[in-house]
């Protein structure tokens, strides 16, 4: 079975709505199929994640988790390290401190069960089909992204898991056409969003 699906970063939680009816009118309206394959329409959101009994320990081992997004951008511009280039986890920490970096991590999923469980529903109640948990970047021990993943496990998922078949419904509504979906403009023009500062790469050398 072909499965279609869209992500969408975190930092646009705020625009999820728009971005869900434009996907689905998209695949109920003006699909055109290259061959008669199955599908199976998906819009997911991906995000840094860090599940700890309290916000401060959550926000502290998360704190590494924006060196996924810094490493694609470092080895998008540059060819992978040679035997004595600088090690990436150093010339990561100036870009951790920038202003980027900050917006980045506010926008995960870091923090306590109640914290998570609050960020989710924004999601939920925009109809995203699936979250994307990023635990694994940074230098977050095995025992730690464990421990993330049973605490939210336990504490974040039944609820949601509880509700999943609201949203099939809804779904199947919106697949069959039963359900109309407004119009949005997702153009660049018609959601601005601010302006990010570029990611400070080290000078190649001389």
């Amino acid at each position: 079975m072909g499965h279609g699906c869209a992500q969408l970063p975190v930092r646009q939680a705020d625009e999820a709505h728009a971005w869900v009816a434009a996907y689905y009118n998209a695949y109920t309206k003006r699909l055109t199929p290259l061959a008669a394959y199955a599908t199976n329409p998906n819009i997911a959101v991906v995000s840094g994640f860090m599940c700890c009994p309290t916000d401060e320990e959550a926000n502290v081992k998360a704190e590494g988790w924006t060196f996924f997004a810094f490493a694609l951008r470092y080895y998008a511009t540059r060819p992978p390290g040679e035997p004595g280039a600088p090690s990436l986890w150093e010339e990561y920490q100036s870009f951790r401190r920038s202003p980027q970096a900050q917006r980045m991590h506010a926008g995960g999923l870091m923090g306590s069960p109640a914290t998570i469980r609050t960020k989710l529903r924004k999601f939920e109640r925009s109809n995203v089909d699936q979250v994307i948990l990023l635990n694994q970047a940074g230098r977050n021990s095995h025992e730690d992204i464990c421990a993330s993943l049973e605490l939210f496990a336990a504490e974040v998922m039944p609820e949601f898991v509880e509700r999943d078949d609201e949203h099939q419904r809804w779904k199947r509504a919106v697949l069959s056409r039963d359900l109309e979906l407004p119009e949005v403009d997702t153009s660049p023009s018609a959601m601005p969003r601010p302006r990010r500062a570029p990611v400070n790469m080290p000078a190649e050398p001389g």
